[in-house]
């Protein structure tokens, strides 16, 4: 995407490179390459709190395998009634929105972009695989919270699973309200969101020690 620079990324209006006209000093916007940007940005740190999140209850557990994990939390109550589960918790759906280039962390496809930003390279058929990958990612990132903060493991032939299909729905719902009433940020307020994010996410970690 920061290669291809088409012409359908210059900004608008462009000079008329065709009769060879000559615009000394003029500024190019690309926006392959500032999408391609603006995902280096997201990739780099954008996701530290997700992760965080997700070792706040193996800390807890005192363990990385997910059937200790689970079977902890059987014995001691859900990890997401605790007050290291509860502020992990509220990461995780920071981490979520983050990764999932919501409102008001989508500045990959922020609507200022003419054109999506990325998702414009991935145009028809290539571009249904996207939404129905960002579908199925939604509902896995769901599991996962069943499993580390309820203790819920998604097996298909127990009641189990309508707990993780609850809380994906839940998850969708309040992505959806959240992002509905939230404005785009910009990078100055990006980055300070996601390192208040990613100290939280260290306090519910040193929270699951003690």
């Amino acid at each position: 995407g920061a290669l291809s620079k088409s012409v359908m990324s210059v900004r608008m209006p462009f000079p008329d490179q065709v009769k060879g006209a000559a615009h000394l000093k003029t500024t190019k916007s690309f926006i392959e390459d500032i999408s391609a940007k603006r995902s280096l940005r997201m990739i780099t740190y954008g996701s530290f709190p997700l992760y965080l999140a997700l070792f706040a209850p193996v800390t807890a557990a005192g363990s990385i395998f997910l059937s200790d994990i689970v079977a902890y939390q059987q014995a001691n109550g859900p990890f997401l009634f605790t007050v290291s589960g509860a502020i992990a918790a509220i990461v995780f759906f920071i981490g979520y929105m983050i990764i999932l280039n919501e409102y008001p962390f989508s500045i990959i496809k922020a609507k200022s972009d003419v054109i999506e930003g990325p998702y414009m390279e991935y145009a028809a058929k290539y571009r249904a695989v996207v939404y129905i990958t960002r579908g199925f990612f939604m509902f896995v990132l769901g599991a996962i919270f069943s499993v580390l903060f309820i203790g819920v493991p998604p097996t298909i032939l127990s009641w189990g699973i309508l707990v993780n299909i609850v809380v994906a729905l839940i998850f969708v719902f309040m992505m959806g309200i959240f992002s509905a009433f939230s404005p785009v940020f910009t990078n100055r307020q990006l980055l300070p969101t996601i390192l208040g994010a990613t100290l939280l996410g260290i306090l519910s970690i040193i929270l699951g020690l003690l």
